[in-house]
């Protein structure tokens, strides 16, 4: 590494530091990937550490006179450290702040999104909008009615490893505040409403309505105020509504409630694997 290339390495993390503290300090990300801060970190000290070294052993260049490869390549290696740390940082700052690739774990999104499916989750600056496919983080203290066993981590023989702080769910938007929320059309032999938003019927992708017993709609209408979803709250179901094949429904707003806009925390664009669109 060129002493020219050490200074401008140099430049390029201290602009890629003032970038991540600034964009931290503005919270234009909801996600709050503390992983990635320690990682961005991480490289931030290797980034500057490689320049440090490059810039002495430039300056203080000397004959080596033996074979050993680490000695005789050294402004090499140096310059491959610097590079990876730098792509890192840029990688780290992507993935804090901008998109971040994530895999499905659940059957809720079903058809539109199978377990093991890999997707893309944008969340700068995220205002979420009705027919978003959004990730919402789900706290205990925030959703009390959520089981304690959704925070269960198990290794591949169902054995408790710990209990998470948090958990994220994938859904639908279908109503934001303001929005006239009914429950209509009432089955005396099932026991279950649909759900109609302002005026319309909503519909699954499957193009089946969603139903809502007794003990669902109480949860839905204490979000409610006069049949208007309250401010800053959203309601989001799953893509499989009451069920698909062998799968059961999604759990969703109908069973926890409406969702705080500021646990939602971004929204898929795009699928990774298989490939393809989201809609």
């Amino acid at each position: 590494m060129t002493l020219s290339k050490a200074y401008k390495s140099l430049i390029l993390t201290v602009m890629l530091m003032m970038t991540t503290i600034i964009l931290y300090a503005f919270e234009v990300s909801k996600l709050g990937l503390r992983w990635g801060m320690i990682g961005f970190v991480v490289t931030t000290i290797l980034s500057i550490f490689t320049v440090i070294l490059s810039i002495h052993e430039t300056k203080h260049q000397r004959d080596v006179k033996t074979n050993h490869f680490i000695l005789k390549y050294r402004f090499e290696i140096l310059d491959w450290f610097s590079f990876l740390a730098l792509s890192m940082m840029v990688i780290f700052t992507i993935f804090m702040f901008f998109v971040l690739p994530s895999d499905v774990k659940h059957s809720s999104m079903m058809p539109t999104f199978k377990e093991g499916d890999r997707i893309l989750i944008y969340h700068f600056n995220y205002e979420p909008e009705v027919g978003d496919i959004v990730i919402v983080k789900i706290t205990q203290d925030a959703y009390p009615i959520v089981p304690l066993s959704m925070f269960y981590e198990r290794d591949a023989f169902g054995n408790i490893l710990r209990v998470q702080n948090e958990i994220f769910f994938v859904k639908r938007i279908y109503a934001k505040s303001g929005d006239l929320v009914e429950f209509v059309n009432y089955n005396f032999q099932t026991e279950r409403y649909e759900i109609r938003i302002n005026g319309i019927v909503v519909l699954a992708a499957t193009g089946e309505p969603y139903y809502v017993y007794q003990n669902q709609k109480e949860i839905m209408e204490q979000s409610l105020e006069q049949h208007i979803l309250k401010e800053n709250l959203f309601f989001a179901f799953g893509d499989n509504a009451n069920g698909y094949l062998h799968y059961p429904a999604s759990y969703d707003s109908r069973s926890f409630g409406a969702i705080r806009s500021e646990d939602l925390v971004g929204k898929a664009i795009f699928k990774l694997w298989p490939f393809g669109g989201v809609s």
